[in-house]
């Protein structure tokens, strides 16, 4: 956690929250959890999502990697809320272009609209370094909020799990359908699943507590375990009992770098840099959840039944 603390407002946000990537996995989760405050939804394409329009949501139209369509999108709005991101880079679409470049326009336009609050979805391990392209770009976006001038909170997520969402889904996936679970690299690097509804109350919480500016919460789940041992609850909720095999990530680097060109179905269900972060823990000691949401925080096989839905 951050001390460094800037002047915060007076109170907690009462206006309108303008929204990037809210209607995303993590998105959906925080706008529910906002329902009934006045919302902005920052959409690329109107029509395809105008039944979220009501009494309390604006749909406007936009795109955070170009700073044209965001110039008056923010005008009248109390607070941002921005989780637009992207976990692989295909073609154009880079981590640098959507999450460092994108959150420096987000952060510009705020500016330009008087924004007074800012709260910013990172990653847990987000870190300065090239190497990897994911946290790097993830690293110079904190860096364009902290030098916003906006009072700003910055969450820093370990893997957010939830119907719906990418990681857990996927791996589920894998021990269902694969005749042994693969298990790419040592299985012993560290995760701290987080449910999405507990991230979607700590933005919440985040938005009414003014003690929150300044600050850099981490946010884990009611429990710490290594990857393979997450698979292993993962097969126990799908009730199955297969060999694991151990596939080091060297082999399985060449074989996701060759199966690029093929359409996604048919890709390994990792990518490079997910590969690469496979050797890095991805949980924290100083998990902020908890004190955020009042209450100790979920733990993996205590939330995901909705992994049975496909079996």
């Amino acid at each position: 956690m951050d001390s460094s603390l800037q002047s915060s407002p007076a109170a907690g946000t009462t206006g309108r929250v303008f929204v990037t990537g809210g209607t995303g996995f993590v998105g959906g989760a925080i706008r529910r959890e906002l329902q009934g405050r006045p919302l902005r939804l920052l959409v690329r394409d109107r029509a395809r999502h105008a039944a979220l329009a009501g009494s309390d949501v604006e749909i406007v139209e936009g795109d955070v990697t170009k700073p044209d369509t965001l110039a008056r999108a923010m005008d009248g709005c109390e607070a941002v809320v921005h989780l637009v991101a992207i976990i692989a880079e295909e073609g154009t679409t880079t981590f640098d272009g959507v999450i460092r470049a994108g959150t420096v326009n987000v952060v510009a336009a705020a500016k330009r609209a008087g924004v007074r609050r800012f709260l910013h979805m990172s990653a847990m391990g987000t870190h300065h370094n090239p190497h990897y392209g994911y946290y790097e770009a993830k690293w110079q976006a904190e860096q364009a909020v902290r030098g916003a001038g906006i009072p700003w909170t910055i969450f820093r997520p370990s893997v957010i799990f939830g119907a719906g969402d990418e990681f857990v889904t996927t791996l589920a996936a894998l021990v269902r359908l694969a005749p042994v679970i693969p298990v790419v690299g040592s299985g012993k690097s560290k995760f701290q699943p987080v449910a999405v509804g507990e991230v979607a109350e700590a933005y919440a919480r985040a938005l009414d507590n003014p003690t929150t500016v300044g600050q850099m919460y981490e946010l884990g789940g009611g429990q710490t375990y290594a990857y393979e041992a997450m698979l292993d609850v993962i097969a126990a909720e799908l009730g199955k009992r297969k060999r694991k095999v151990h596939i080091p990530v060297g082999v399985m680097m060449p074989i996701v770098k060759l199966s690029k060109p093929l359409p996604k179905a048919l890709r390994p269900p990792v990518t490079e840099e997910q590969l690469k972060m496979l050797a890095l823990d991805n949980a924290s000691e100083n998990s902020a959840t908890a004190d955020l949401i009042g209450r100790p925080p979920m733990r993996l096989e205590d939330g995901i039944a909705y992994v049975r839905d496909g079996s």
